[in-house]
């Protein structure tokens, strides 16, 4: 117990009181995210993943093809091992987590989103978020307009003309070029939903897991909110505070819960 006597403890202000009120009620508002899996666990199997997910509706008919698309496995060999950055590197010798990804499960929209959740151990509904931040749940997408390319090496529907294409497709946004961004997802970034977050995942714990020894400055294990935002700009890291706080809002609003999101 306080020290002070009953009679020297104030009563709290009018001001103090509504203060402490709204504080409380935000808290109460925003929902409770689940635990992300502890830095270092391995993702769970496509079927253990696919196990927990929880029945949701299609908000996004323009999906379905994307959706139910199933990569082969000369895609994921490709996708693994065929391609290499500008430094020699296929996409599992930059990142090893890329081995386990898939892309092998077909449902709606949440269904794939709820998947990939719980197949990398990050909370559902940051999943979610991010998905309504990069596309609004669209995998027709089109981002990060780029000149002075050989659109040729870009799908068709990505080209603006012959020198001018969009780098970024896809539900999650997977920025990609011929030089080496996102080594090895094109094709599969734009023709599998499921694949696209489940890359995005795996990206995402490449940073949570301490495996990224070129962040700096401040860089740590089971950085939670910065590994995020690293799927943005990961270098100088913390420092894109402003990404954060976007998804966050998605968070705290349940953005793909509103009316008007469908």
């Amino acid at each position: 117990m306080s020290h002070a006597s009953a009679a020297s403890v104030r009563p709290r202000t009018g001001l103090a009181s509504a203060l402490l009120t709204f504080v409380l009620v935000l808290a109460l508002a925003q929902p409770a995210l689940a635990q992300w899996r502890a830095p270092g666990s391995l993702p769970l199997s496509d079927s253990d993943a696919a196990s927990q997910v929880s029945w949701a509706a299609e908000v996004r008919w323009g999906n379905h093809s994307a959706n139910n698309y199933w990569p082969s496995d000369e895609e994921l060999d490709a996708f693994r091992h065929g391609q290499r950055d500008r430094y020699g590197r296929t996409a599992v010798e930059y990142n090893p987590l890329a081995q386990y990804v898939t892309g092998r499960f077909a449902g709606t929209t949440d269904e794939i989103l709820q998947w990939a959740a719980h197949k990398w151990g990050i909370p559902e509904d940051i999943v979610r978020a991010v998905a309504v931040g990069e596309s609004w749940w669209n995998m027709s997408q089109l981002g990060d307009r780029r000149d002075n390319v050989d659109a040729q090496a870009y799908p068709p529907y990505a080209r603006i003309n012959p020198y001018t294409a969009y780098q970024s497709l896809g539900i999650m946004q997977i920025n990609w070029t011929p030089a080496g961004l996102h080594t090895g997802t094109e094709p599969l970034r734009w023709k599998s939903t499921a694949f696209n977050v489940d890359y995005w995942a795996s990206t995402v714990r490449y940073y949570f897991d301490g495996y990224c020894d070129w962040c700096y400055p401040d860089y740590d294990v089971g950085q939670e909110w910065e590994s995020v935002a690293a799927w943005q700009n990961p270098w100088p890291w913390k420092s894109a505070d402003s990404y954060i706080s976007y998804i966050q809002q998605h968070v705290w609003n349940r953005t793909w819960l509103s009316p008007w999101f469908n």
